[in-house]
């Protein structure tokens, strides 16, 4: 099962690294809501970095929106889609593929856009931050897990950005507010009594968002 998942990663990365579209655009998108907000709000240091973590998951969901269009929006265009319903593999292992590209770029995007996030809200290095590190992976694993298989979904459809929206946000928010709480006690150094279940119950969505995911794709490929 790995070795065609993993066939699918190499080529959706090797297309990404070729083009550069999707972290570039993402990136874009990413630093604009960065200088329009610090530019925009005259606020002190103490109300910025209550704003920042809500800002900082806007830019990597926003951005992973993009990332999530683009991934089976180019499969469309190339006639792959048809192509990959007729693999003799199972829609499991399409699944794995696709998710696991679609988080590795959505998780180096992410590397190349905190730092300048950093910067831009001034924040302190501190050893505390490291514990950003699990928030960020689990985050974006429950973001990435129930969007690959939303975007299969609406792929086929006239207003695929407008569908996928529409399915994959009410799903994901509970799984988005935690993260940004999260990052909030972060950020502010302050680790409550619930970090650790809020972060447990996170993973937990994780697992029940891949295993659904992974076990229904071969009706998606049928469709």
């Amino acid at each position: 099962m790995l070795k065609p998942s993993l066939a699918i990663v190499q080529k959706d990365l090797r297309m990404e690294f070729r083009s550069k579209e999707s972290i570039l655009a993402m990136w874009i998108f990413s630093l604009l809501i960065f200088v329009i907000f610090n530019f925009t709000f005259e606020v002190s240091r103490l109300v910025m970095l209550e704003i920042a973590p809500g800002l900082l998951w806007v830019a990597f969901i926003f951005s992973g929106m993009f990332g999530l269009n683009h991934s089976f929006a180019v499969e469309r265009e190339n006639g792959n889609l048809r192509s990959m319903a007729l693999m003799p593999v199972t829609g499991g292992s399409i699944y794995l593929g696709k998710f696991l590209s679609v988080t590795i770029i959505m998780l180096l995007f992410e590397t190349l856009i905190f730092p300048i996030f950093v910067i831009f809200y001034d924040l302190q290095l501190t050893a505390t931050l490291f514990l950003l590190i699990p928030v960020i992976l689990a985050g974006t694993i429950g973001f990435t897990s129930l969007g690959t298989i939303l975007s299969a979904v609406s792929v086929h459809t006239r207003n695929q950005q407008i569908l996928l929206s529409l399915l994959l946000w009410p799903l994901v928010s509970p799984i988005i507010i935690w993260s940004v709480n999260l990052t909030s006690m972060v950020l502010a150094g302050e680790i409550l009594t619930n970090f650790l279940p809020l972060l447990i119950r996170i993973i937990a969505f994780d697992v029940i968002f891949f295993t659904i995911s992974f076990m229904l794709f071969d009706y998606i490929l049928e469709d």
